[in-house]
């Protein structure tokens, strides 16, 4: 793997808001560490700061639903900022857009 295709998560929370700036891809390779990296212990929103992801696979998107399905069961979120408008269309397509903050 390219080394600019690898995934960097840099997570700051402040009380139950988690903010995760990601870096790179998130493809077959690099989602599954974004569901096994994320502590959600204390988080009702997840924020996902994607002004530096380069592409999102569909593996990607499962990754964010999977998040999501986990903080719905204790009322939180996951909300998405700083989307690409390639990035975009892929969620707009998905029927996901309810995730991206404009």
């Amino acid at each position: 793997m390219d080394e600019n295709e690898k995934l960097q998560i840099e997570k700051i929370k402040q009380d139950d808001v988690l903010t995760c700036k990601l870096t790179g891809w998130l493809d077959p390779n690099t989602s599954p560490s974004l569901v096994s990296e994320i502590d959600l212990t204390d988080v009702k929103t997840l924020i996902f700061d994607l002004t530096k992801v380069e592409y999102v696979f569909s593996s990607g998107i499962r990754a964010f639903l999977i998040l999501q399905k986990m903080l719905e069961k204790n009322g939180g979120k996951v909300r998405l900022i700083n989307v690409a408008e390639n990035i975009r269309n892929i969620f707009e397509y998905a029927g996901l857009e309810s995730m991206i903050d404009s």
